[in-house]
C-alpha cells in the first residue's frame, strides 16, 4: 500500500442488503470505511467510496415475493422489517397489479422494494454523516456476459479446473458442471468453486465479476471493508483479483470485529446469551454521530465490539472529546519531539486500522495536555489526524 506515489482507490464498505434499515453493525463498517477513505485521501490518493447494491439475482427476487405478499395480505404478517418496506412499496404499486401472474409484478416490486429500502438506509449513512461517491447496482453489471470472458481468461492463465481438480485448457461456454478456480497457489487455503454442480454460477463467481467491474474502472487498489466472519472468504477474494489483474492491482481486505450487545446485569445460567443490539436510531440518540463515531474507533480490535447505551460509556468518550479540544486550544510551545518513522495517518493506512489513528490522536492529546503546551508540528498533526478521523471541529 504504497503511500509516496498517488494511487486509484476504490473503497467498498458497507453494502448492506438492502431489505432494511442500517444497524448498529452497519453502522460500525460504515465509520471504519469512511475513515480509511479519509486517511487515504490525506495522503494524496484518489479515492472513491462505494456501495455495492445487491439488487439482482435469487436474493433479491426472494425479497420480492416477501414484500409482495406482505402487500396483498399485510394483516396476515407479524410486524418486522419486510412488513415495514411493504408498507412504502404499496402505496406506489397500481391496484391492478396484485392480481396479475408474478412475471408482470416480479421486477416492479424488485425495483421499488430496493429503491424505498435504499432511501431508508441513506437517511441511516446521512445521519452518520458518511457520504459515497458512488453507488454500483448489481443489475446494472453484464455480470452473465463477463464470466464466460472471466472463465477464458483462467483457462488462459492455467487456473480453471473440474471438480477433481483437472486444470481446463478451454472454457465451456455455458457451464453445466461444478468448475473451479485455481487460488491455492496465490496463497489461498483452497480451490474456489465457480460453478455449482450443476453449472449455476456461485456467489464467488459473481463477486469476482464485480470486482473485475471495479478493476476496468482503472483502480490502483481496492479495499473492501468486510465483517471477520468472512474471514475465510477473503483469500479466495484476493487470489481472484490478483488473478484477473495479473499482479497489475491488489485488493485489501479490511476485517471488523463483529458487534455484540451487552450482557444483562443479572443472567440467569440458563438464560440466552445476549439481549437485542440497540438500534442505530437509539444510538443516534444517546450519543450523537459524532460521540457514536468514537465510540467505533476507540474499541480495541480483537474483541466482539460491544454496542448499547450506556452512562458510563458516554462520559468516557466526552472526557476523551473534552481532551482533544483542550489540547487544540493549548499554547504554542515547548520542544518538538523527535520526528515519527512513520507519521500517524500514514501508519494507520498501511495498518489498515482507524483504531491505531484514534488511539495515537488521543495519547498526543493527552501528551500535550500533561506538558501545558502544544507544539507547531504537534497541533499540525493532531489537526490533520482529526481530520482523517472525520472528528475535526
Amino acid at each position: 500500500m504504497s503511500t509516496t506515489k498517488p494511487q486509484r482507490i476504490n473503497v467498498e464498505f458497507v453494502s448492506a442488503y438492502p431489505s432494511r434499515p442500517l444497524r448498529g453493525e452497519d453502522a460500525y463498517a460504515a465509520i471504519i470505511g469512511d475513515v480509511l477513505a479519509r486517511m487515504a485521501a490525506a495522503l494524496g490518493h484518489d479515492v472513491t467510496r462505494e456501495y455495492y447494491v445487491n439488487d439482482a439475482g435469487p436474493q433479491a427476487d426472494a425479497l420480492a415475493r416477501g414484500v409482495f405478499a406482505r402487500c396483498v395480505a399485510p394483516s396476515e404478517f407479524e410486524s418486522d422489517e419486510i412488513t415495514a418496506l411493504a408498507a412504502t412499496v404499496r402505496q406506489g404499486l397500481p391496484k391492478e397489479l396484485f392480481t396479475a401472474a408474478e412475471a408482470d409484478w416480479l421486477p416492479l416490486v424488485r425495483r421499488a422494494a430496493v429503491q424505498a429500502a435504499m432511501a431508508s438506509i441513506g437517511e441511516g449513512l446521512a445521519a452518520l454523516e458518511v457520504q459515497f461517491d458512488t453507488f454500483t447496482h448489481e443489475s446494472s453489471l453484464e455480470t452473465r456476459g463477463e464470466l464466460p470472458r472471466l472463465f477464458s481468461d483462467f483457462a488462459r492463465k492455467d487456473a480453471l479446473m473440474d471438480s477433481s481438480g483437472n486444470l481446463i485448457t478451454t472454457a465451456p461456454e455455458t457451464p453445466t458442471a461444478r468448475l473451479m478456480l485455481d487460488t491455492v497457489s496465490r496463497g489461498d487455503l483452497r480451490p474456489r468453486p465457480l460453478t455449482d454442480g450443476d453449472g449455476r454460477y456461485t456467489y464467488y463467481a459473481a463477486d469476482l465479476a464485480y470486482h473485475s467491474d471495479k478493476l476496468a474502472r482503472g483502480y490502483d487498489l481496492l479495499i473492501d471493508v468486510f465483517r471477520k466472519d468472512h474471514a475465510s472468504y477473503a483469500p479466495g477474494l484476493i487470489a481472484g483479483v490478483d488473478l484477473i489483474s495479473a499482479g497489475q492491482a491488489q485488493l485489501l481486505v479490511c476485517l471488523i470485529d463483529p458487534v455484540r450487545p451487552a450482557l444483562a446485569q443479572e443472567m440467569s445460567p440458563r438464560a440466552p446469551a445476549a439481549t437485542a443490539l440497540p438500534s442505530l436510531e437509539a444510538l443516534l440518540a444517546y450519543y450523537g454521530p459524532r460521540l457514536l463515531r468514537r465510540l467505533f474507533l476507540s474499541h480495541t480490535p480483537g474483541e466482539p465490539l460491544v454496542l448499547n447505551c450506556d452512562a458510563a460509556t458516554r462520559t468516557e468518550l466526552l472526557r476523551a472529546e473534552e481532551a482533544c479540544t483542550n489540547a487544540r486550544a493549548l499554547p504554542l510551545g515547548g520542544t518538538e519531539p523527535p520526528e515519527p518513522a512513520s507519521p500517524p495517518i500514514e501508519a494507520a493506512f498501511i495498518a489498515k486500522s482507524p483504531h491505531m489513528l484514534m488511539a495515537s490522536t488521543d495519547a498526543l492529546a493527552a501528551e500535550c495536555l500533561h506538558m501545558g503546551a502544544i507544539t507547531s508540528r504537534a497541533k499540525d498533526i493532531l489537526e490533520q489526524s482529526l481530520s482523517a478521523l472525520g472528528l475535526a471541529q
